[in-house]
């Protein structure tokens, strides 16, 4: 049993039909850059008209004529106008540009997708009832006059177009008209397409079997000559209520060339999105695929050096299939393969010391890697114990085959050194720990004296702070602790005369106050001088600071004044007396 399609007469008559046809719009590739000769191509297609019946896929037609054709002529040359931008002033604007812009050696290129009517007539978005708002034959061909381009061709895909044959036939023209004068033009959504239209692009995607002559090259002719007829049996296959009979008009001397062929292909699979090559600037997915491209021109294409998605595993140019090496280089037509080596990364992990062999490596390749084994600083020994990850091991060299990427960990057993600093006393638990071991330490007496200085234990400070002579500790870095101590000094005070103050025991930093007091003789009178010593200084009442044992003397100066006065005295009333007696004798003795 025959599968019938949906069908729906592409145009009834202007006052009261509408058409089918529709756009699904993809986003606009960058194109190459043209070379000369240039190729210019204004895209027209209709789904929704401001006043007549829709069609259901014209601007849909447009939009895939369109993103086959911009990125191979470029966008800047290439123009697609649908809807509302399709009004009839605007699709002759649009042919004005290029009858502004394409010369004699140039290419021009006019679709339209749309609703036709009887007598040779195209209907823009704007058409309303009157024949003056669609673009006749004649309008069409007057506005093609202004196009100096010796190279056009006019694709028709609406009801009716075969009525444009004899207007736009012309010297370097070729026509690909979707049916007959009297003929309606199909649309369905079977093929989600205008039928002409539909095989049309499949002229172009099925390029092996429409390039009869096998050159690479599409030209209107190929195209026409595989769409007109396939458009017949499809539409006659599947029961149409009338047939389509696509026109070919060709005034062109030759084939006229739209499209060349270039295919890229790569030797592997890079992940979707992991790199691009620019063909004339234009970015593509680093991935086989088949390009349009200007015919005649040539084209620079350039490959990345590297791709690099991240996950260890990246990809070298190493060079083209027919052995040039260069990432840049000019293409016309053909297959153009690329060849990339695929590198595995080997990442090697190590806390402490110096390893080798990390880095990229080709595929299936070896790979030696090592490290140093034993690693000492001033406070720290860092013993290697094996390798984890993906090898295993406790050699400090070892290899492994690069068939993906490689994660090694270097493992180690730490040894700490604990510092003990004491300023007095003895120390115990100084030395190397394992690491995370535990260590105790101790001083050995919390009391120390001497015959001036008295030492008492406070506690520890640095790593480890606690008051007790005696604590444990876990080794889990270098740890240095000190030993802190209070101190007391002696103070003595020697002194030949008077009464002192001030002698006894004193906290280090702490003021001692000292006096001694004045003791006046009889005969022989003491004065204070000073103190000399540890200490020096004039007032017999004076505060010290205790920063060490201190030994302190109080210096006098003697006066004998008042025994020598004595004496003289003495010595004057002995004489007087003496003197007295002997004179005394004398004069007793006198006859």
């Amino acid at each position: 049993m025959k599968k019938r399609m949906i069908k729906t007469p592409i145009f009834v008559f202007i006052a009261l039909v509408a058409l089918l046809v529709t756009s699904f719009i993809l986003p606009c590739v960058p194109a190459q850059a043209a070379d000369t000769p240039e190729y210019w191509g204004v895209i027209v297609g209709i789904t929704d008209y401001q006043y007549i019946n829709n069609t259901h896929y014209g601007a849909e037609n447009a939009q895939e004529i369109y993103d086959i054709f911009s990125p191979a002529w470029g966008v800047d040359h290439t123009r697609m106008l649908t809807n509302s931008e399709a009004g009839k002033a605007d699709i002759l604007d649009a042919i004005a540009w290029m009858a502004d812009n394409a010369n004699a050696d140039d290419t021009v290129l006019f679709d339209f997708s749309g609703h036709g009517d009887k007598g040779g007539y195209i209907c823009p978005w704007d058409t309303y009832i009157s024949d003056n708002t669609m673009i006749s034959s004649a309008e069409l061909a007057s506005a093609f006059q202004q196009v100096k381009a010796n190279k056009i061709v006019v694709i028709l895909d609406s009801c009716y177009s075969g009525a444009f044959r004899n207007a736009l036939s012309s010297l370097g023209r070729v026509l690909l008209l979707a049916t007959r004068s009297d003929e309606l033009g199909w649309e369905t959504s079977a093929l989600h397409n205008f039928v002409f239209t539909y095989y049309l692009l499949q002229a172009i995607e099925k390029y092996g079997d429409s390039d009869t002559n096998h050159d690479l090259e599409l030209t209107a002719e190929e195209i026409f000559k595989y769409a007109g007829p396939s458009t017949t049996s499809y539409e006659t296959l599947n029961l149409f209520a009338s047939i389509q009979h696509p026109m070919l008009d060709d005034h062109y001397s030759g084939g006229l060339s739209l499209l060349a062929v270039f295919v890229f292909d790569i030797n592997i699979d890079i992940p979707s999105n992991a790199g691009v090559f620019t063909l004339d600037g234009a970015s593509y997915p680093l991935s086989p695929g088949t390009h349009f491209v200007i015919p005649g021109a040539m084209h620079t294409i350039t490959v990345p050096q590297i791709v690099d998605p991240g996950s260890g595993t990246r990809y070298v140019f190493s060079s083209w299939n027919d052995g040039e090496t260069s990432l840049t280089r000019l293409i016309s037509k053909g297959t153009y393969g690329v060849n990339y080596d695929t590198e595995q990364l080997l990442t090697i992990s190590s806390a402490y010391g110096e390893f080798q062999g990390a880095g990229w490596y080709k595929d299936d390749s070896t790979a030696g890697f090592s490290i140093v084994p034993y690693i000492e600083t001033s406070d720290t020994k860092h013993y290697f114990t094996g390798w984890s990850g993906d090898f295993t091991g406790d050699s400090s060299t070892g290899s492994l085959v690069m068939d993906s990427p490689k994660t090694l960990v270097a493992n180690w057993r730490n040894e700490y050194l604990l510092s003990l600093d004491s300023t007095y006393g003895n120390l115990t638990g100084a030395g190397w720990y394992n690491e995370d071991s535990v260590a105790q330490i101790s001083v050995t007496s919390d009391y120390i004296e001497t015959s001036d200085t008295k030492y008492y234990f406070t506690g520890w400070t640095g790593d480890y702070t606690g008051l007790e002579p005696t604590a444990q500790l876990i080794i889990d870095s270098p740890k240095t602790i000190t030993a802190n101590w209070r101190s007391e000094y002696l103070l003595a005070i020697n002194s030949e005369y008077g009464k002192t103050t001030g002698v006894g025991w004193y906290q280090a930093g702490e003021t001692a106050h000292i006096s001694v007091t004045l003791e006046e003789g009889f005969l022989i009178h003491h004065s204070f001088v000073g103190w000399s010593g540890d200490f020096t200084g004039k007032d017999s009442v004076t505060g010290i600071t205790m920063d060490s044992p201190k030994v302190i003397t109080a210096v006098w100066q003697t006066d004998y004044t008042q025994l020598y006065i004595l004496i003289t005295i003495v010595v004057v009333v002995a004489a007087v007396i003496i003197i007295t007696v002997v004179l005394v004798r004398r004069k007793s003795a006198t006859p």
